[in-house]
């Protein structure tokens, strides 16, 4: 009985203990303002600030729980209100009152901007490397296809050049300049901390995928995600990225939620566009004379062989003159005006445990080259979830889809440009009518010429054949029938998930010593479908030359990268010093796939390349590869007066041999804030700023092959006894480096007036040494013709970037002015490169028509562009020189009597024009007959005589000859300044943006307008052969029609003739925009509400004959325009509102 009475005791003692832990509290949370608080958050915590128990306030802000500890403490908070902590302690009841987070009491409150560096976090002013960033709320309402096109002409030597006008074409960007001779030179993307793989497709060479542009990598972000755009460009700030930033960083942050209410955000933009006016053409009247001179200038054909139906307009060949007898502008017919239609959604919010952002962009696009459509959308989620004051979880998910229709080959302007005016776009056939006259009709299908005759003369009326001589226009095609009938259609998927986990592992307040982990897990998703038709109906060819011809090409890649990283930041007693170290390792694993067929003799409307046909190409491969890299940066302030940061990256590469597999990158840069000195003080009223930050870094490059340090074997049907035969098929390569790039920037910050004014200017000196080249020239004594790869020479550029920006540098009343503005200049030069590859790129000259020169000179820059120098055309022929010693055979006369010779002519200038030898002091030079010597192109090879009419080169050494001695240098594909500037005003809530960009000093090859001018071939011609030479003593600039299937001539050969300079300003653009002032839309309940127009490209400023100047060298190639599409100009209408 005892027993069981104190068990009853316990059991009761043990009751009222537990009893007292889990008591019951209530209360109410309410504001002076709002009064009862809704769904506040009460919340009870533990001594380590992890969440023990939690309710929400009721419709009247009360709330009841059962805490489990009274020692704990409570945090009540909402939305908008300043959070509040108290001790539960004996207190039952609780009336709490919550403070708006704008209500402060009086204080003096110091901000610091901080900003992320090399993966540490670290005041702006304490920044010592050179970056430029782009904030992109600042181009609201612009219409961007990409994000490059947004930062063409704001970064300070950033130089971007559109690759065409055609949709989905991208940008070739230069940072700083060319710094390799191989491999992409694109500065590296990255988004969110991880790199944006370039998965071009533009390598491939299947049959019907001739003339591919490269993919534009960045439509995969939508810029309405982004929220700004920063740009690296020296080694020291780039050196965390390794080999891969050596072309400088291009790091895009996107957008994420913020804490308070829900916040919904709707943009629309229209976008009209057109083709600025291209060359003038001739039209068919024009180009039928034309053709029909340079067949029968030489006067080497019969009238038989010379005679083409498609120029004669022969009534008795009713299919050739009904289809012959236009004037079509086939430019116009394949153009059109463009549209954009653009919508974008997103929803944000946050609460103290979370922030979110989740987005939607869809942009339907059609060109202005028809049948070319692009549709995109775009998904972005981005959350971030505080689970305690020390762990963070934050994720990123993206998912883009991409389909782009592109005509079947990207020339299609081109085409057009090129086809016979005088030609039809329809097939028209004649028939008899009740009066006997006849009429010729519209068909309504495409005219597609027929295969080209055997053999020279007229063609009979009923040959269903074209003009022996007018086969290359067959080949040429219908360009709006390929543009109508045959495809390319590019489709593309883009999936990356990114999970971070933070914690603070120790410290959590700025005062406190701080040891935080990062763990990332980032995978990349990407698949691209390409598939292209060319149907049988665009053809003449028979079915055995491959009709109907399909492919289908597919490429999937699976990257998975993990990252982890420790940062810490010490507290130091005197609040002067600062350091914070961080230490990254990361492993990337990456696989490949892709496959491709080519197929023709598929009929039926059938478009898929694996139904049985004739399999033309066929590939499939795989690749599966691993990279790691450790790296750690380490920065040190004292007083943000003085500031050094320090980089190390070590990367792997299986692509080196043992020994030099891993390439070490360091970076070192410092900062003097030299204004921050007592001494400085007297000049803070005009000098707020002025800072000097020098740095040094290296980074490098590896080959662009694998397994390069092992022998690789074949087999041929070579057997020996029976036995198959292998061979080698390599040279291994055990000896060859990392590319390295060595770059020092000194950097210097002067603001002033409280940054009215801010000026940033930067000098580089970047140096590349150990040069990668691909297959380079080696003795044949080895047994095998080249390497695959190595170092051949050194490489240098040097430069300088200002950036100046201001605040409002004019303000009176509601009116201000804002300016901005940069200039850069680059300057490359091939210090060094070994014999072998000078020669194997240095080739010999073939005295051919368009032919250039692809050189590489010591001491000159990449991208050199060599040629003639070009005087003119010959007014008259030889035998009209008048300067022979024998006068009776200057004896030629005008009808009003006066002289028809050179020697004759009251023209100083004529005087010199024909074709005979002069000295250096100008006299003539004679051989022993007293005839005067002619003039030769390629003496002993072509072995060309120049006569009237014909181009004039200088001769440089005056030896009668024009060959590979009189090859001079032209000028450089390179600019020596290029930059932007822009001027912003604003009026109350108006505001007009404008914004120009500028190139100097480059040199473009305009080899569209060489095939246009050269009057050679069968394509049509630009008006300006209209002016061509005709006669002697005719003084002109355009040399004379010769068809080179009659005669040779050389008219043609680049020369500064057509290498012109590409100097240009283009208004990018102005946009005028409208903001509502808050008050005005609460009525309506919105937010905010936003009205813009603007205009695209509308005006560029150039002496530049072509289309547009906006051309790029690559490698070690010159400048060169073909005519492909330039960029359109366009306007855009944009309304964007919130709630």
């Amino acid at each position: 009985m005892n027993n069981i009475k104190f068990l009853l005791t316990l059991a009761l003692c043990f009751c009222c203990s537990l009893s007292y832990a889990q008591k019951r509290i209530s209360g109410r949370v309410w504001s002076k303002a709002d009064g009862p608080i809704v769904m506040a958050y009460v919340v009870e915590q533990d001594k380590n600030n992890r969440n023990v128990t939690a309710v929400q306030t009721d419709a009247n802000g009360n709330f009841s729980m059962v805490v489990k500890n009274p020692a704990n403490r409570l945090r009540v908070s909402y939305i908008g209100y300043q959070t509040k902590i108290m001790s539960i302690g004996e207190q039952t009841k609780f009336n709490i009152e919550l403070i708006d987070k704008n209500t402060f009491k009086e204080a003096t409150v110091t901000v610091t901007r901080k900003t992320r560096s090399g993966g540490i976090v670290i005041p702006e002013r304490e920044i010592s490397t050179a970056q430029q960033t782009l904030d992109m709320d600042q181009m609201a309402g612009l219409s961007f296809e990409t994000a490059a096109d947004a930062l063409q002409g704001e970064i300070a030597g950033l130089d971007i050049v559109s690759n065409s006008g055609n949709l989905g074409s991208g940008s070739s960007m230069r940072l700083r300049g060319t710094s390799s001779i191989n491999g992409s030179q694109e500065p590296l993307i990255v988004v969110n901390g991880n790199i944006m793989e370039d998965f071009s497709s533009s390598d491939l060479d299947l049959e019907n995928m001739e003339n591919e542009e490269q993919f534009a990598t960045l439509l995969q972000v939508a810029p309405e995600d982004i929220q700004s755009i920063k740009v690296l460009k020296d080694a020291a700030a780039t050196a965390v990225y390794g080999s891969r930033g050596s072309n400088g960083v291009i790091e895009i942050t996107t957008r994420r939620g913020a804490r308070g209410k829900t916040q919904v955000n709707f943009s629309y933009r229209f976008s009209g566009s057109w083709q600025p006016d291209g060359m003038k053409m001739l039209n068919g009247d024009g180009y039928t004379m034309m053709l029909k001179e340079a067949y029968h200038n030489p006067r080497k054909l019969t009238e038989e062989a010379s005679s083409i139906a498609e120029i004669m307009y022969l009534q008795s060949h009713p299919s050739y003159f009904g289809n012959y007898n236009k004037n079509t502008d086939w430019v116009k017919e394949v153009t059109q005006f463009g549209q954009t239609h653009n919508y974008s959604v997103s929803v944000s919010g946050g609460g103290e445990k979370a922030k979110f952002r989740v987005s939607g962009t869809y942009d339907h696009e059609t060109g202005t080259i028809i049948k070319q459509s692009l549709d995109r959308l775009t998904t972005r989620l981005a959350l971030d979830y505080y689970v305690s004051d020390r762990i963070t979880f934050t994720s990123n998910f993206s998912l883009t889809y991409t389909k782009n229709n592109r005509n079947y080959t990207s020339d299609i302007l081109g085409r057009a440009y090129n086809a016979m005016p005088n030609m039809s776009v329809y097939r028209n056939e004649y028939r008899e009518t009740a009066d006997g006259v006849g009429e010729y009709f519209n068909t309504g299908e495409y005219f597609i010429m027929p295969p080209a005759a055997g053999a020279a003369g007229l063609v009979s009326p009923n040959s269903g054949l074209t003009s022996y001589y007018l086969r290359d226009m067959v080949n040429n095609g219908n360009p709006v029938a390929i543009a109508n009938e045959a495809w390319n259609k590019q489709s593309s998927y883009t999936i990356q998930p990114q999970f971070i986990m933070d914690y603070k592992l120790l410290g959590k307040n700025d005062d406190e010593t701080k040891l935080d982990y990062s763990g990332e897990v980032f995978m990349n998703v990407y698949t691209n479908t390409e598939a292209a038709y060319y149907p049988a109906s665009l053809t003449s060819s028979s079915w055995s030359e491959g009709i109907n011809r399909t492919s289908n090409y597919e490429f999937k890649n699976l990257t998975f990268t993990t990252r982890h990283a420790l940062n810490f930041t010490p507290h130091f007693a005197n609040p002067k010093h600062s350091y914070t170290a961080r230490v990254q390792a990361e492993m990337t694993t990456e696989n490949n796939s892709s496959q491709s067929l080519a197929s023709t003799g598929i009929g039926g409307g059938i478009t898929d390349p694996t139904v049985p046909g004739y399999l033309t190409a066929s590939s499939t491969g795989n690749y599966k590869g691993h990279r790691s890299a450790v790296f750690t940066t380490m920065h040190y302030s004292y007083d943000s007066k003085y500031a050094v940061t320090l980089t190390l990256r070590a990367d792997g590469s299986t692509r080196f041999g043992s020994g030099k597999k891993w390439g070490v990158f360091p970076g070192v840069s410092g900062r003097w804030n030299i204004s921050d000195e007592k001494f400085f003080k007297p000049l803070h009223k005009v000098i707020n700023m002025l800072s000097f930050a020098p740095g040094w870094g290296m980074t490098g490059n590896p080959p662009g092959s694998e397994g390069l340090m092992y022998n690789k074997y074949g087999t041929n049907s070579t057997n020996y006894n029976g036995t198959q035969v292998m061979y080698p098929t390599n040279l291994k390569l055990t000896e060859i480096s990392w590319e390295k790039l060595k770059s020092w920037n000194l950097r210097f910050e002067l603001g002033l007036f409280e940054d009215i004014v801010h000026f940033d200017l930067n000098i580089y000196n970047r140096k590349t040494s150990d040069l990668l080249n691909s297959g380079v020239r080696i003795p044949s004594s080895t047994g095998f013709s080249s390497l695959a790869w190595a170092n051949v020479g050194d490489m240098e550029n040097k430069g300088w970037e200002l950036y100046v920006t201001t605040r409002e540098v004019v303000k009176v009343g509601k009116f201000s002015i804002r300016l901005r503005g940069n200039v850069a200049q680059n300057l490359n030069t091939i210090t060094s490169m070994d014999a072998s590859v000078l020669a194997a790129n240095n080739t010999d000259f073939t005295y051919n028509n368009a032919e250039y020169m692809k050189r590489v000179q010591i001491g000159n820059a990449l991208g050199g562009i060599y040629g003639f120098r070009y005087k003119g055309v010959y007014a008259y022929d030889y035998d009209h020189c008048g300067y022979f010693l024998n006068d009776e055979k200057n004896q030629y006369y005008n009808p009003d009597g006066s002289p028809n010779t050179a020697a004759g002519s009251v023209n100083e200038r004529l005087r010199r024009s024909t074709p005979i030898v002069f000295d250096a002091q100008g006299n003539v030079v004679y051989d022993k007959n007293g005839n005067p010597l002619p003039m030769y192109f390629n003496y002993g090879g072509k072995n060309y005589q120049f006569q009237g009419g014909d181009a004039i080169y200088e001769d440089i050494n005056h030896d009668g000859n024009i060959d590979e001695l009189d090859i001079v240098y032209l000028g450089t594909s390179n600019p020596k300044v290029n930059g932007g500037f822009g001027i912003d005003f604003t009026y109350g809530q108006w505001q007009l943006k404008t914004s120009f960009n500028f190139r100097i000093g480059n040199k473009i090859i305009n080899m569209a307008r060489l095939s246009a001018e050269s009057m050679t071939t069968n394509k049509n011609q630009c008006a300006s052969v209209a002016h061509r030479w005709r006669k002697n003593g005719q003084e002109t600039t355009m040399p004379r029609a010769l068809n080179s299937n009659v005669t040779v001539s050389f008219n043609s050969l680049v020369s500064d003739r057509y290498v012109e300079p590409g100097d240009f300003l283009r208004f990018q653009y102005f946009q005028l925009s409208y903001n509502f002032k808050p008050e005005q839309l609460k009525k309506i309940g919105f937010r905010s509400l936003r009205i813009s127009a603007s205009g695209n490209n509308l005006f560029c400023w150039s002496k530049y004959s072509g289309t547009d100047p906006e051309h790029s060298q690559s490698g070690m190639n010159p400048c060169v325009d073909y005519s492909q599409t330039p960029r359109s100009r366009s306007f855009t209408f944009s309304l964007s509102f919130g709630f």
